[in-house]
Order: structure tokens, then C-alpha cells, then sequence
């Protein structure tokens, strides 16, 4: 009898793995399948000659501007990487080094399977007026390539190429991962790549934007100008937290909807060190995908927890006519700048 029911108990876990397609690499739940590992090594040139643009590629936009995907599945993707004064009040700003001459960087979307061939050049020798050259490197958080070949670092001048494959459908940080990273994320070198599923998410939004969360640490230097305090960011003392830059960006620029679209976020907290408590005023977001993936769906959310890196699409019904703030629930964090609205007309 009880070789019966262990052989029984066998047959269930066997068809259970089968429908589930637990059993194994080759399983029919393998979504792994398909996928594209590592990339030809990259290449670095100096001495190129540069365009005026410092970032250009189907599908790129900058925060909140979600670009539509390019039409072909091989794009062409430049961003350089250059040091530039970014303003984060009406008379302030600091020395940023930067993504494309933007903090954040330009938003990236692209679809799962899409082929990057990336190109960045570090313009750092080229702005010795506002900070010394030095040498910075890239890292994406959707590729599935060797840090040591494609995250190296990028001397002043000279030009890094490589290509990955969006194998992951979600919402991805980019980042330098020069050393001692916490300093150049401090600084500004971060930005979101969007990946959509292949087969697109299960609903259709009216609006989409994209929302990057960050902190920034500063202080009055020479001048009274503003500069990065690096003590201060390994104290993790946020002089603001941001969405998309700057403190209340969203309050002076406010992100448009109408009463009953359904409004789509991409979400991503940038960190570099706190955690983020992304929460929409008068509605209740009633589909989210941690870090974007249709596979982590959750339901009815009222707060989604984003870890340093951490991403998520969110959607919600805009109910009426109104005002919807969004924040991070983590009030001193909103207090701190991290605060936005939503402006709903009548249809």
C-alpha cells in the first residue's frame, strides 16, 4: 500500500512539474528559452570625430517623455557622457556629470529581443571649464553580457562600443559603474531603459510617462554655488529627493490625463541609497509589474515599495476630474522634494 500511493504521489509531482514547466531547462514554462548570452567584445577608438547631439537612437526621450519603440529589432543607441551644469532650483545649480548632457539620463525603450549596439563617447575632456576629465563607464541592468569587457572604463575621449540583447521585458536602471560608483551616481550618471514584453502588456494606457526617483546631496561651495557633497551622500543625508531631477518638479510641470483614461507610470527608484514608497493620491493602482515583468502582476496596490535599482510599471483609472498628487509615502523624502500631480480634465 504504500509503494501505491508513493508511486501515485510520483505521477502527481511529475504532471504537476509538466503543466508548470518546472522540470528542467527544456520545460514548456521556460521562458528562457530563445535567449541571447553575451554579446562580440567591445571596442574602444579615441580621437572620433563628434556630433553636436549628445545622444541620439529610435526611441529615446527624456523623462517624463516616453518615445514610442523604434520599428526595427536592431537599434543603433548613442549617449554620451559629458559634465554639465543642471539646474534643481529657479536660481540654482550644480556641476552634474551626466547621461547625454540631462539628469536623468535619456529614457531608452526599447522591446524584448531588441539588439543595442551602444555607443557612448566620455566628452569629460571637452568641459574642463566646469571639472577635470576623468574617466567614467557604463553598466545596464537589462543586458546579459561580462561587466569586465562591456563595463570598462571610458578614458577622457575615447569612444566604447558594444551591443547586448534586451532579453527581460521591465523597467531597468542604467548607471556609471566607474569606481567609487556612489560618488558618480551622486553625480548625476544614471537613466531607465524600458523594455516591453514581446506581446505587449494585457491593457492599453491613454497616457504614459516615465518617472525617475533620486536623491541629490548638496552644498554651498565658493560662491555660494552649489556642489556635490560627497559625505553626505555616505551618510545617505538627502539634500533633495527628486522625481525626474528636480525637488517638486511635477508640482510646476504637472503630467496630464482625463477623467477616466487609465494612465500608465514607469517607475524606477534610482537611489543611489534610499528605498522609495511610490504612492498615487485618489486612486488605487489596479495593475502592477514589479520591475515591469507582466509575470509579477499585482492587483489593487495603494503604495509599491522600490528598492535602490528597483523598478515597476504602474497603472491606475483616473476617476474624475481633479488633482491626483503622487509621492513617496516616505513623507520625509516627499518633504524633501519627492512630489508631483497629476492633472485631470473632464473628457
Amino acid at each position: 500500500m504504500a509503494r501505491v500511493r508513493m508511486e501515485k504521489t510520483q505521477i502527481l509531482i511529475a504532471a504537476a512539474l509538466a503543466i508548470c514547466g518546472c522540470g528542467g531547462h527544456g520545460g514548456a514554462g521556460d521562458d528562457t528559452k530563445g535567449m541571447v548570452y553575451g554579446s562580440p567584445p567591445a571596442t574602444i577608438s579615441a580621437g572620433e570625430a563628434l556630433s553636436p547631439e549628445l545622444y541620439s537612437g529610435l526611441g529615446l526621450s527624456e523623462a517624463p517623455e516616453v518615445k514610442p519603440v523604434g520599428s526595427t529589432p536592431v537599434l543603433d543607441v548613442r549617449i554620451d557622457m559629458t559634465h554639465a551644469m543642471v539646474r534643481v532650483a529657479e536660481r540654482d545649480s550644480f556641476m552634474a556629470w551626466t547621461f547625454g548632457g540631462t539628469l536623468p539620463g535619456p529614457v531608452i525603450h526599447v522591446r524584448q529581443g531588441d539588439r543595442l549596439r551602444f555607443t557612448t563617447t566620455n566628452r569629460s575632456d571637452r568641459t574642463v571649464a566646469l571639472a577635470p576629465p576623468m574617466p567614467h563607464a557604463v553598466d545596464f541592468h537589462a543586458a546579459m553580457v561580462n561587466p569586465l569587457d562591456k563595463y570598462q572604463p571610458v578614458a577622457p575621449g575615447a569612444t566604447l562600443r558594444f551591443e547586448w540583447v534586451a532579453n527581460y521585458p521591465g523597467v531597468f536602471m542604467y548607471h556609471c559603474a566607474m569606481p567609487p560608483v556612489l560618488q558618480h551616481l551622486a553625480y548625476g550618471m544614471y537613466g531607465m531603459v524600458i523594455v516591453d514584453p514581446k506581446n505587449g502588456y494585457p491593457t492599453t494606457p491613454d497616457r504614459e510617462y516615465a518617472i525617475v526617483q533620486s536623491e541629490l546631496y548638496l552644498k554651498k561651495g565658493k560662491g555660494g554655488r552649489l556642489e556635490v557633497d560627497d559625505a553626505a551622500a555616505s551618510r545617505k543625508e538627502a539634500t533633495y529627493v527628486v522625481f525626474n531631477g528636480r525637488p517638486n518638479r511635477h508640482e510646476e510641470e504637472p503630467l496630464l490625463a482625463k477623467a477616466g483614461e487609465r494612465v500608465r507610470l514607469y517607475v524606477l527608484n534610482a537611489g543611489p541609497n534610499g528605498t522609495s514608497s511610490f504612492h498615487v493620491l485618489g486612486t488605487v493602482m489596479d495593475r502592477v509589474w514589479l520591475d515591469g515583468n507582466p509575470a509579477n502582476q499585482l492587483r489593487g496596490m495603494q503604495t509599491v515599495l522600490l528598492p535602490a535599482s528597483g523598478g515597476a510599471v504602474v497603472e491606475f483609472v483616473v476617476p474624475e476630474a481633479g488633482v491626483y498628487p503622487f509621492v513617496d509615502h516616505e513623507f520625509s523624502d516627499a518633504e524633501h522634494g519627492a512630489m508631483g500631480r497629476i492633472n485631470a480634465m473632464s473628457p
